[in-house]
């Protein structure tokens, strides 16, 4: 309980700070509105502005599972962002994903909804729904992904909300010239947070998160966060190393009990025409009650060649063990993928097939996908 409230006490301090050190930043801005860079219109008085954007990312799907000639929209996001009276960025998105694909509902919800504010230099406070601060994976867009999916090992972490999308507070900052990048926060496990019911998942406590990222060559830009790119289409030199970790407190699920943890470490490395991405990460349910604890593990490496300035070749080997104490549950999956850049990130077609191996499935459920994009 006592942990509960200086948690709390935390979170109001940093909310504080943020409605106090805003005001200060107003002449600062950072130039999104195109008026001068401090968010005010010609006569002086502060503005709100705004910048639509669309994501759009049809897809043609078969595997031999469903054996199923599939057509449909993977993801639609509606986007608007802007800045906010001169004193904080804002970023809003609404997701709808699976429209028309076969044996799948259709989801939409609303994916991002926060407000950032520059508090000091190098520092910053974000408010509301964002990125979660685990996993260099789960932190590149699906707009920029070197394949067209993400990693077995994120969506595992995804599914005990340690990564993809929470709602909190978030401190993060890219100091010595962005060389350096730290993000650490008090959140609400998403995951966690249902209803009543015999079955319900929920937690008492709040999860703190933390990540700290080393960029050894190229500087990552200043005040971003969640912006990486699995593939920078021959720009630069990077070489970043970055570790994560997250704890949530009293959590529940029917009867049991049981505290969750992970951490996790990540590289990623282009030159020239190369990219490397490599990533691990371990998760453990901590049952209480003297019942066996749930210990997962999962990795993947990923490569790419770009070559003529907008083709690229793209492969993957990932494995998934989503709990070591039960033998026969493993999956290894490898994928090889080529990618057309027509505008870059912003309009391209990307086409992989992934070799699924699963310990236990005699079934063939091999993939073959391609997905045409707009995004701006």
């Amino acid at each position: 309980m006592k942990t509960d409230r200086s948690r709390m006490i935390a979170v109001s301090l940093a909310l504080c700070l943020a409605a106090v050190v805003a005001p200060g930043q107003a002449a600062g801005g950072n130039g999104a509105d195109g008026k001068g860079g401090d968010g005010k219109a010609a006569d002086g008085t502060s503005t709100v502005t705004l910048t639509p954007g669309l994501r759009l990312q049809p897809r043609y799907t078969y595997d031999n599972l469903d054996r199923n000639n599939d057509f449909f929209i993977a993801r639609t996001r509606l986007k608007a962002k802007g800045e906010a009276f001169g004193l904080a960025s804002y970023y809003a998105e609404i997701k709808i994903d699976n429209m028309g694909r076969f044996a799948r509902e259709v989801s939409a919800q609303v994916e991002n909804a926060w407000l950032d504010f520059p508090a000091f230099r190098d520092v910053a406070i974000r408010v509301g729904l964002s990125d979660a601060v685990f996993s260099r994976n789960a932190l590149t867009s699906d707009s920029k992904l070197l394949l067209m999916d993400r990693s077995l090992i994120k969506d595992a972490l995804t599914t005990l909300g340690l990564a993809d999308k929470t709602i909190g507070v978030l401190v993060h900052g890219r100091p010595i010239g962005g060389h350096f990048e730290y993000s650490t926060g008090v959140f609400d496990n998403l995951r966690f947070d249902q209803a009543t019911s015999p079955t319900a998942k929920q937690a008492d406590g709040a999860m703190v998160m933390g990540r700290l990222v080393a960029h050894l060559l190229d500087p990552a830009p200043s005040r971003g966060y969640a912006d990486y790119q699995s593939s920078y289409l021959g720009r630069g030199r990077r070489l970043a190393i970055g570790v994560n970790v997250a704890y949530l407190s009293k959590a529940r699920e029917g009867a049991q009990r049981f505290d969750i943890d992970g951490w996790g470490a990540d590289l990623f490395f282009n030159t020239g025409p190369f990219t490397l991405e490599a990533e691990y990460d371990r998760f453990e349910e901590a049952m209480l009650g003297g019942r066996p604890d749930v210990l997962g593990q999962g990795w993947y490496v990923q490569g790419g060649y770009l070559f003529h300035g907008r083709f690229e070749l793209a492969t993957r080997y990932q494995l998934l063990d989503p709990n070591r104490g039960v033998s026969g549950d493993r999956s290894r999956w490898t994928s090889g993928g080529f990618n057309i850049y027509i505008r870059q990130h912003s309009l391209k077609v990307q086409t992989d097939y992934t070799f699924k191996r699963e310990q236990g499935n005699a079934i063939q459920n091999d993939a073959f996908q391609s997905q045409l994009q707009l995004d701006f």
